[in-house]
């Protein structure tokens, strides 16, 4: 196989929300690549099997951080920088919030929901521009719920739509220096969220798990649902030095399933 040189080694990349999932497969990746990585998650436990997963891939470490708490980001940022000795790429990654519908979440939720999905972003952005040299790479993981709601998913459907707005205007406030931000929007993947999901769905309806993944990815062209690999190697893309003319974009990794076109 042709292995094409990404410009990924030596990289000095911070991935929130990197103890599981999507955040834990795209750390993996940068590491393949001969990345320094700096993992985060605010499940200490977690993060420290993420951790002994990945160490012998290569330099990695990491860092507790709640994506609630303004102080643990600007302190993740602050601190992965000094750490590394450098900030080339920020992967912005989190959880996602409760299920739930306008009627049935309560305001704590909503608020919540804004500092996990939103608050967080916007002060990671800044602190990571602040910081980032011309050259600099911002990517975020949002969802396809941004061009498409999905049902009992309120909280993701509103909160996350405003991180379209968050990457236009950093991508054209720091694309000035030279940085570029771009985002991600995976659809249906394999995620212990998803799959917990799925299993409370089939429990609920009385149904098997394979019933409910043929509905979740029956609007699917593909007919599957995604790995988390296949999320990290768009993120790796936007970090390399194959996407240096793309910024301000939102990149669907949903199988086709959206179907609006702009």
């Amino acid at each position: 196989m042709v292995r094409i040189d990404l410009g990924i080694k030596g990289k000095k990349v911070i991935v929130t929300a990197a103890s599981k999932g999507i955040g834990f497969a795209t750390a993996k990746r940068f590491l393949e690549e001969g990345a320094k990585v700096i993992i985060s998650s605010h499940d200490e436990n977690n993060l420290r099997k993420a951790y002994e997963r990945l160490k012998n891939l290569g330099e990695v470490n990491y860092i507790i951080a709640d994506l609630t708490k303004p102080s643990d980001v600007e302190n993740l940022i602050k601190s992965g920088y000094s750490t590394l000795g450098g900030l080339d790429v920020l992967v912005y990654v989190t959880g996602s919030p409760k299920p739930g519908n306008l009627f049935e979440l309560t305001n704590e939720d909503w608020i919540n929901a804004f500092y996990l999905l939103l608050m967080s972003a916007v002060i990671a952005v800044r602190e990571a521009g602040k910081l980032m040299k011309s050259g600099g790479r911002i990517i975020l993981s949002t969802s396809m719920t941004l061009k498409e709601p999905l049902p009992n998913l309120d909280l993701s459907n509103v909160v996350r739509l405003s991180l379209a707005g968050l990457i236009k205007v950093a991508a054209r406030e720091l694309g000035e220096k030279g940085i570029l931000v771009n985002g991600v929007m995976p659809g249906w993947t394999l995620t212990d969220r998803v799959d917990q999901l799925v299993k409370d769905r089939a429990k609920r309806e009385g149904r098997s798990e394979e019933e409910i993944i043929r509905d979740i990815t029956r609007d699917v062209p593909l007919k599957r649902i995604g790995k988390p690999e296949e999320v990290a190697n768009v993120i790796l893309f936007l970090a390399s030095e194959l996407s240096t003319y793309v910024n301000g974009v939102l990149i669907p990794v949903d199988g086709g399933l959206i179907k609006a076109t702009l």
